[in-house]
């Protein structure tokens, strides 16, 4: 590629195998080489170029799946960049496209599986934990008179008993809770 400072003719486009464009710098005089698709899928000259695409396609193909893979709301671009050239790097070294996108999907979105089952049995042990909250205790229907005068039977037993000297009405039945609260006698 050759740089004219101060051109003497105002060359632009492309003459034969050679190709003129100005730039700020000058006018640039570059030489074509064109390569057909039949060279390049069958010189082997380029049988390296063919290699390493092959790999970048098996790299690109890793790191897309991986990406996928990740939460939405999570995925940002250049963690499918990422992912692509360390899947490029893996096989670059010698792995093989299956044994290097299972090293990345543990790496990378295993995580995201184990949290979401955590999150998961969290929800279930709130919803078990509410529906015991919920559950209505059993209905004991008493029958409020016979409970308080079967207490008050056995606490008049228990007061008989006692060693107190206090009729069986007294400050003790109503302290136990036995009918309305009253004033304590003095």
């Amino acid at each position: 590629m050759a740089i004219i400072r101060k051109p003497l003719l105002p060359l632009k486009g492309r003459y034969d195998h050679v190709v003129f464009y100005r730039l700020p710098c000058g006018l640039i005089c570059r030489a074509l080489n064109p390569h057909t698709r039949k060279r390049i899928l069958k010189d082997p000259a380029f049988a390296a170029f063919r290699k390493c695409s092959k790999r970048m396609a098996k790299a690109s193909k890793i790191g897309s799946a991986v990406y996928k893979s990740l939460p939405e709301d999570f995925r940002q671009f250049w963690m499918y960049r990422a992912f692509v050239g360390e899947a490029l790097k893996m096989l670059k070294g010698g792995m093989t496209g299956q044994q290097a996108l299972e090293s990345l999907f543990k790496t990378y979105v295993e995580v995201w599986y184990i949290k979401a089952e955590i999150k998961a049995e969290q929800k279930e042990a709130e919803r078990n934990a509410r529906s015991i909250k919920r559950s209505k205790a059993p209905e004991v229907k008493i029958r409020w008179k016979q409970y308080n005068e079967s207490r008050l039977d056995h606490f008049k037993a228990a007061v008989k008993t006692s060693t107190f000297n206090k009729p069986a009405g007294s400050r003790l039945l109503r302290s136990i809770g036995m009918g309305p609260p009253r004033v304590p006698l003095k």
